[in-house]
């Protein structure tokens, strides 16, 4: 079968979404090859395979240059949706940079807008950074954010710097990752009348690439399997779901780089007693392609983002861990009604009926039960910081749900 024949039958399978151009067809065969070279000796772990359909040199789908935020990629964040998630986070960056001076560090960047929106809110307050330092593993994104902020904020353009990993330690100031931990490779696992077991991904005589029950528990989900934490979940046979792992030596990295500040994550996700829910059998992997999302993971190698929700108690374990306080914990919606977003939109409307109309829509994606605001959740890890400001940050006045956790 032609490879471009492969890619229109998954279409078909995915049903009412655009056919990939030549280009982006010919570029997913190089990956699928890349693959296929390594199935035909043996299975590999999802974990493993996620990793290179995500982030493989020059293949994968972080690591080319399709566009992948806004209307004309595959899904839109929320910086995307309005400027005003921008200029609200920048409020919680002005209180704890008013404490610790210092710059930001965002990892993840995307199209560079969060960045943008954030320097044109402290310059407002007269409370710029330092320094706004972007960690972005994307080349092809990095080189989009460095056009794009050139152009739009030239006066601010020197306040920026782009690293290839974190500084080694004695970092100030505030770090900011927004849908970052949900694009991590994750392990999956199946709960098996022989005990819970890997998925790992193989590949069929027909050539297409398929999930499959190991035969063994690796070491790394055993050990999982075992924390204490862990142990009392209880999984029915059949039950499929995943764990992140490599958010754990993240955090670990944050905090060893971050001497004093806080760290802000914004991400979909649950605590873990909702995470692990018994109705929940099939996990929470998904896809992204052209604004559709579905739960086909091999389908469209490297053309599809993939994504995971997050377990947001193993954050603060991973945090309590490292020797941050976790100082605070809610929904996207509390968050930036306690940043201000309402009372900020509200003044840039004016008396302006369309701009009214207009902002009121994009607040509304952003904060809604049904939109955005109740999966999205925002944690705050610090360090360092005066009691007076670690627990009472302005983004948990409203709603403060650390007990879940």
């Amino acid at each position: 079968m032609l490879y471009a024949d492969r890619i229109r039958h998954q279409i078909q399978v995915l049903g009412n979404v655009p056919e990939p151009s030549s280009d982006a067809i010919a570029h997913s065969e190089k990956l699928y090859e890349h693959l296929k070279q390594q199935l035909s000796n043996h299975p590999l772990p999802f974990h493993d395979v996620m990793e290179q359909l995500l982030h493989a040199p020059g293949l994968g789908y972080y690591s080319a240059g399709a566009h992948k935020i806004g209307a004309a990629g595959d899904f839109v964040t929320a910086p995307e949706i309005s400027s005003f998630f921008g200029f609200a986070l920048a409020q919680q960056c002005l209180q704890v940079l008013k404490e610790t001076g210092g710059s930001i560090l965002e990892f993840g960047a995307g199209l560079g807008t969060l960045a943008k929106d954030i320097l044109l809110q402290l310059e407002v307050d007269n409370c710029l950074p330092d320094n706004y330092f972007i960690v972005e593993i994307s080349a092809d994104l990095r080189q989009r954010q460095q056009v794009r902020l050139k152009e739009e904020i030239p006066h601010l353009y020197s306040k920026i710097s782009w690293l290839e990993q974190l500084p080694v330690e004695g970092f100030g100031g505030v770090i900011l990752a927004n849908e970052v931990i949900d694009a991590m490779p994750i392990h999956l696992f199946e709960n098996t009348a022989d005990g819970v077991k890997d998925l790992q991904v193989i590949i069929e005589d027909d050539g297409e690439l398929e999930l499959d029950v190991s035969s063994y528990l690796s070491p790394t989900l055993e050990e999982w399997l075992s924390r204490d934490e862990i142990s009392r979940l209880s999984f029915s046979q059949g039950y499929r779901s995943e764990v992140n792992l490599a958010m754990e030596s993240w955090i670990a990295s944050l905090a060893k780089c971050l001497n004093k500040g806080l760290i802000l994550l914004v991400d979909y996700g649950y605590p873990r007693h909702e995470y692990y829910l018994p109705e929940r059998t099939e996990g929470t992997l998904n896809c992204h392609y052209r604004h559709h999302s579905h739960d086909k993971v091999l389908l469209l190698a490297g053309l599809q983002d993939i994504t995971a929700h997050v377990d947001f108690t193993a954050i603060a374990e991973s945090a309590s861990d490292a020797q941050l306080s976790v100082s605070g914990y809610t929904n996207q919606a509390s968050f930036l009604s306690g940043c201000g977003i309402l009372q900020m939109a509200e003044q840039a409307a004016d008396n302006d009926l369309d701009t009214q109309m207009r902002l009121a829509q994009q607040i509304r994606t952003l904060i809604m039960p049904d939109e955005m605001g109740e999966v999205f959740k925002v944690i705050a890890l610090t360090k360092e910081l005066p009691i007076d400001v670690s627990e009472h940050l302005i983004g948990f006045a409203f709603s403060d749900l650390r007990h879940q956790l």
